[in-house]
């Protein structure tokens, strides 16, 4: 006879299909990626992240850097810095969502002049979980804490990059950015960015299949893929480096389906750049975060369709009858 301790198969097969559940899943991932993190000292929750962290000028710039081991040695002699890579758990919001392969772009249009200035964008702000939600309001204090620490006397901080909402005295959401071309160097000429031979999806990232103008009429998406290769002279694409729940490198067809409504863990680096005062404004302090990976942790709802060829309609209904109450009686 079993003791009384002892599992009945019915418990043990509810224990285990409750651990495989889609809630279970999705609260381990989020809790395993939250971990690790924290371990690597640069999860923007974690108030220790001020202290690994220090602004370097560049020009008239200034990025975001790793706190290098104090040595004998003047390390700020020899040559760039490590750029420090923050890190949070976001949701990225379908509100201002430009995250796209090309970023809306239009040519002739818009707020691009050209195609090689793009930067495809979206605001993010708290998942809906704790402690995960908690945490974003740590990371955005603390993102306020560093752009002190940078900020020119007198100007308007955080604009552009930080946003409120419903009156909120703490930012609710802040501004990510890709930047989506690179110019062509000494240095970097003939360096390749994406090994397209070894990815399942590689020829998505080739420029005669590289998504561009998508809402657009057949012409104008043809100059801008005129664009697009003759800018190889010059620039190279950086792709953005998204990935989904199996690891996998996105194709850029798939970004929004993929990361608009989706909880993400996010890596970014830091810079900042001061605004002179010009006629009738005050100067200011721009700030932005470009996006070195996302990888998804619980991708978006499945959209609803509103199509009537999804509904079944019925040769046949009781006139003295109440729609509400035959749903009620289905359900």
């Amino acid at each position: 006879m079993p003791s009384e301790t002892s599992e009945t198969p019915s418990d043990s097969q509810s224990t285990a299909n409750s651990a495989l559940s889609p809630v279970n899943s999705t609260s381990s991932r989020i809790s395993r990626s939250r971990d690790q993190l924290l371990e690597s000292g640069f999860y923007l929750a974690d108030d220790n992240v001020i202290q690994h962290v220090e602004w370097v000028r560049q020009g008239r710039s200034h990025y975001l850097a790793t706190v290098e081991p104090k040595t004998g040695e003047d390390s700020h002699c020899c040559g760039p810095r490590e750029l420090a890579e923050l890190s949070a758990i976001v949701f990225i919001d379908s509100k201002n969502f430009y995250l796209t392969a090309d970023g809306g772009y239009r040519k002739g249009g818009g707020i691009y002049n050209h195609l090689h200035e793009v930067k495809p964008s979206c605001t993010v702000t708290a998942p809906p979980m704790n402690p995960v939600k908690t945490d974003f309001s740590t990371a955005t204090k603390n993102l306020r804490l560093l752009m002190q620490k940078v900020g020119t006397p007198g100007y308007e901080k955080g604009r552009g990059f930080l946003f409120y909402e419903n009156s909120s005295p703490t930012p609710t959401h802040f501004k990510i950015r890709h930047c989506l071309f690179e110019a062509i160097t000494d240095e970097n000429r003939g360096q390749s960015i994406l090994d397209l031979v070894t990815l399942r999806n590689g020829d998505d990232f080739l420029p005669q299949n590289y998504p561009v103008a998508q809402q657009q009429t057949r012409d104008e998406q043809q100059q801008v893929r005129d664009e697009l290769f003759d800018l190889q002279k010059t620039h190279r694409l950086v792709p953005l480096q998204a990935r989904g729940e199996d690891g996998y490198i996105l194709s850029p067809s798939d970004y929004r389906s993929h990361l608009e409504n989706a909880i993400v863990e996010l890596q970014f680096n830091l810079w900042h750049w001061p605004i002179t005062p010009r006629a009738g404004s005050s100067g200011k302090d721009s700030f932005t975060a470009d996006i070195v990976q996302i990888r998804t942790l619980v991708p978006p709802p499945p959209p609803v369709s509103n199509s009537p060829s999804k509904r079944k309609i019925p040769a046949y209904v009781d006139p003295e009858s109440s729609a509400c109450a035959r749903k009620k009686r289905e359900t």
